[in-house]
C-alpha cells in the first residue's frame, strides 16, 4: 500500500477551497479576492502530474479507463441532471449539450480563437477536458520515457520553450493550442520524477521567494496592464498562477515535514473526509451560484442564501460521492469477474 502523501492531501483540499472561494467571492462581487484565489485549477493540475509521475503503468488502456471512471462518473452524476433542468427552462443548442456529454467543453480554453460558449451552471467543468487530455499525454510521455530516460535540463528547456511560444502566439491572437495548463501538469510530473527535495534551499528559494515574486508580479500586472494591455496581463496571470501552484507545493511539503500540527491536520478525520469529497465539491458548488440552479432564485436574505449555498454544495457532494462509490464497487466486481 502506498504511503499517503500528507502534503498533497493538504494541497488538494486547499486547491478545492481556493476554487470555491474564487467563485464565491466573484458571486459576491469582490473582484480582488476572486482574482487572488484564481489559482486552484493550476494547483489541481500540478498535483495530478505529481501523483502520476512515478506510477508504473503496465496496461495503458486499463489505466486510462480507470481514470475515466474516476473522473467521469461523478461528473455525469451531476452534469446530466443539471443539463436536463437547464434545458427545461432555457433554449439550448443540441451541440452545446453534446459538447458537455463528450467532455469537449474545455476546448474553448485550449484552442485559441475558438468561440466561447457554455452551459451557465456548468461553467467550471471545462477542467474535465483539460485533465483528460493530460492523462492521454501522460501515456505518450511514459512510452517515450521507456525508450529514453529524460534529463532535467532537457525537460526544463522544452517546458520553458513551449510556454514561451504559446504565450507569444496568444499575445498576438494567433490561433494556436494554449499550453499553460498542460505545462503546469508536467511541471508537477517532473518535479516528482526528479525527486526535488524539500530542503531548506528548495523551501527558501523555490517556496517563499517564488510565491512572493508571483504575487508581486501579479499585482504589478494588475496595476499597470489590466486595463491598458489585456493580452499581456493574461500572460502574467498565467505565469503567476503557475508560480503560486509550484511554490505552494514546496511551502506545504516543507511545513508538513517540520510542523507536527499540519501532519496532525492532514491525518484528522475531518480533513481526510474533505480530501475524499474535494472533487465532488469542485463539481457541484458552481451550479448553486449561477443561472437557473442558483440559490439566489429562492429570494432569501444574503446570509440565508450563503448558508443555503453551503448546505446544497455539501449535501450534493456527499450524495454524488456515495452514489459514485456504489457504482465504482459494482464496476470493479464486473471487471474482476472477467
Amino acid at each position: 500500500m502506498t504511503e499517503r502523501n500528507y502534503a498533497i492531501s493538504i494541497l488538494r483540499v486547499a486547491g478545492m477551497f481556493s476554487i470555491v472561494i474564487c467563485h464565491f467571492t466573484g458571486w459576491l462581487g469582490i473582484a480582488f479576492l476572486q482574482q487572488f484565489f484564481n489559482f486552484g485549477v493550476y494547483l489541481f493540475l500540478f498535483i495530478s502530474g505529481f501523483l502520476y509521475a512515478n506510477k508504473d503503468i503496465t496496461n495503458y488502456g486499463r489505466w486510462f479507463l480507470s481514470r475515466l471512471e474516476k473522473i467521469l462518473i461523478p461528473y455525469y452524476l451531476f452534469a446530466i441532471p443539471v443539463i436536463i433542468i437547464y434545458y427545461c427552462f432555457n433554449s439550448i443548442d443540441i451541440f452545446e449539450i453534446l459538447k458537455y456529454l463528450f467532455c469537449l467543453q474545455g476546448l474553448n480554453f485550449v484552442l485559441n480563437g475558438v468561440q466561447f460558449t457554455e452551459i451557465a451552471p456548468l461553467g467550471n467543468l471545462w477542467f474535465i477536458t483539460i485533465i483528460l487530455i493530460c492523462y492521454l499525454l501522460t501515456i505518450i510521455v511514459k512510452k517515450i520515457e521507456k525508450n529514453k530516460k529524460p534529463r532535467a535540463s532537457v525537460v526544463t528547456i522544452i517546458l520553458v520553450a513551449a510556454f514561451a511560444v504559446s504565450s507569444v502566439l496568444n499575445y498576438f491572437s494567433i490561433p494556436c493550442i494554449s499550453l499553460g495548463y498542460f505545462i503546469t501538469y508536467f511541471i508537477g510530473y517532473y518535479i516528482s520524477k526528479f525527486k526535488v527535495k524539500n530542503s531548506i534551499f528548495s523551501f527558501s528559494i523555490l517556496g517563499v521567494c517564488l510565491f512572493a515574486v508571483s504575487i508581486i508580479f501579479r499585482l504589478l500586472g494588475k496595476a499597470y496592464l489590466d486595463e491598458s494591455n489585456q493580452s499581456a496581463y493574461l500572460i502574467i496571470a498565467s505565469v503567476t498562477h503557475l508560480g503560486v501552484a509550484v511554490s505552494s507545493y514546496f511551502f506545504v511539503a516543507f511545513l508538513t515535514e517540520k510542523v507536527n500540527l499540519l501532519g496532525k491536520l492532514a491525518k484528522s478525520k475531518i480533513w481526510t473526509a474533505l480530501d475524499k469529497i474535494s472533487y465532488c465539491i469542485y463539481i457541484t458548488h458552481y451550479a448553486f451560484l449561477h443561472s437557473i440552479t442558483s440559490v439566489d432564485n429562492f429570494g432569501l436574505s444574503k446570509p440565508l442564501t450563503i448558508v443555503l449555498f453551503m448546505v446544497f454544495t455539501l449535501v450534493s457532494a456527499l450524495l454524488i460521492y456515495w452514489v459514485n462509490g456504489i457504482i465504482q464497487k459494482r464496476l470493479h466486481r464486473i471487471q474482476n469477474t472477467y
